[in-house]
């Protein structure tokens, strides 16, 4: 595939030669991407120096990021990265205290939906394939959904998938902690740093200057820019092989929930839901909940905003800001909601938080070597918390080693993606996969959005 992809765009393969590490590398961007690739590299020994544009960590998008980790995964490869981070952030948890709430998560299969319930019967049986032992996913009934999830009103439901041991996690103390170890193993962090370019000079060293004139050079650089990866893309000549778009996500926190008052401080927390007919999740936030939609398919005229104005990302300002709330277009996700959750219509919203993600075309990372030396991807994670510990390994052994650990170029190779992923072909694709977000998947599925685009 590697191969193919560069063959797409006219241009020679450069193959990265199986060599020492890197001496010196510079992470571009402090959210929980950048600051988990410097902790991974500075523990391999690599020098690091991470260059963070705001005047503190998780600036963009893990600042707001709901914070759902899961083991849960929709193919076996995307399952065995979920199951290696969330091992990897309860060790964390356990050892410094990172706000993760280990509840277990239930996606509820509705009534009257066979292919729903045979795929929950596909999801089950490949889960056993990176499964722990000890924490099987199973298919539980709707008694045992109640029992679990005593909110949920399960005349609707006919199936639940469970995931033991899934939850969420506080983005801004998880991605802190990782900081901490980072720097504890030797990593530089350098805050209001924005970076103005980047230079590959012709002995593969790399010059990187900021707006401010500080001038930086290293053996490798990581982009981790989030919103702004595709800034560095286009000034690199990488801009074909990075077709993503910032969009807007939003979610709703509920007031006080009386079922769930005084239980956060007695240690109760209700599982996680993945309400798969009406695209949304649910999570306790406090002794509230948090809903989560993936609107456009409910209501079609309704969808989420593709920022394709911003080529190069939002304006440099654009650090902690939120879109303003647009509640409308999540009718059809938050009614579906009620009728699952029926709590959730007995009391009010007392915030909207609309904020900017980016999202490539099939809405996985990009993470892995590009077509210049030296320069490596690890940017546009559409679920950045819950990927970013496990992805950091897999791209720190790229870079230390010259190989992945393990096979994930068809789901994270930066040059996966060629020429024909045109802007217009990409604002269609990222539509039409965030929308379906919890749609069922079909074996051997192409799915319609970009076509007519790349027939012209």
């Amino acid at each position: 595939q590697t191969v193919a992809a560069n063959l797409v765009v006219g241009r020679p393969l450069q193959m990265l030669p199986r060599s020492v590490a890197p001496s010196r590398a510079i992470v571009i961007g402090g959210g929980v991407a950048g600051v988990s690739i410097a902790r991974e590299l500075a523990r391999k020994g690599v020098g690091v120096t991470l260059l963070e544009k705001a005047g503190q960590l998780c600036a963009g998008a893990t600042w707001h990021a709901a914070g759902l980790v899961t083991r849960f995964g929709g193919s076996p490869k995307i399952k065995k990265v979920h199951v290696r981070a969330l091992r990897e952030m309860t060790a964390l948890h356990e050892a410094h205290d990172i706000g993760l709430h280990i509840t277990g998560s239930i996606r509820l299969i509705e009534k009257g939906n066979p292919d729903r319930l045979t795929e929950a019967k596909q999801h089950v049986a490949m889960a056993a394939l990176y499964d722990d032992p000890g924490l099987p996913t199973t298919l539980i009934t709707p008694e045992e959904v109640a029992a679990l999830h005593p909110l949920v009103d399960t005349s609707g439901v006919d199936a639940g998938v469970f995931t033991p041991r899934d939850g969420d996690v506080d983005p801004t103390l998880l991605t802190t902690c990782v900081a901490g170890l980072a720097k504890a193993d030797g990593a530089e962090f350098v805050h209001n740093a924005e970076v103005e370019t980047i230079e590959r000079r012709s002995d593969g060293t790399f010059e990187v200057r900021t707006g401010a004139g500080a001038v930086f050079e290293a053996d490798a650089v990581v982009n981790a820019a989030g919103l702004w990866s595709r800034r560095f893309s286009r000034q690199l000549g990488l801009e074909q092989t990075h077709p993503a778009f910032v969009i807007e996500h939003q979610y709703a926190i509920t007031e006080t929930i009386p079922a769930l008052k005084g239980k956060v401080g007695d240690g109760e927390r209700v599982p996680v839901l993945r309400d798969l007919a009406g695209s949304s999740y649910i999570r306790q936030e406090r002794d509230g909940l948090l809903v989560g939609p993936y609107e456009g398919l409910l209501s079609p005229g309704e969808q989420t905003k593709v920022r394709t104005e911003w080529a190069e990302g939002p304006p440099s300002h654009f650090a902690f800001d939120l879109f303003p709330p647009s509640l409308d277009r999540l009718e059809g996700c938050l009614l579906s909601a009620m009728s699952v959750v029926p709590a959730l219509g007995e009391v009010g919203f007392k915030s909207i938080v609309n904020g900017p993600t980016i999202w490539t075309g099939d809405s996985l990372a990009r993470c892995g070597r590009t077509r210049l030396p030296g320069y490596y991807d690890f940017n546009s994670l559409t679920y950045g918390v819950a990927q970013s510990l496990a992805l950091a390994e897999y791209l720190g052994h790229i870079i230390t080693e010259g190989e992945q650990p393990y096979d994930m170029a068809t789901e994270f190779d930066p040059l996966r993606y060629g020429g024909w992923a045109t802007p217009e072909y990409t604002a269609a694709k990222v539509l039409e996969t965030y929308s379906h977000n919890n749609a069922i998947s079909y074996p051997q599925e192409s799915r319609p959005a970009g076509r007519d685009v790349v027939a012209k």
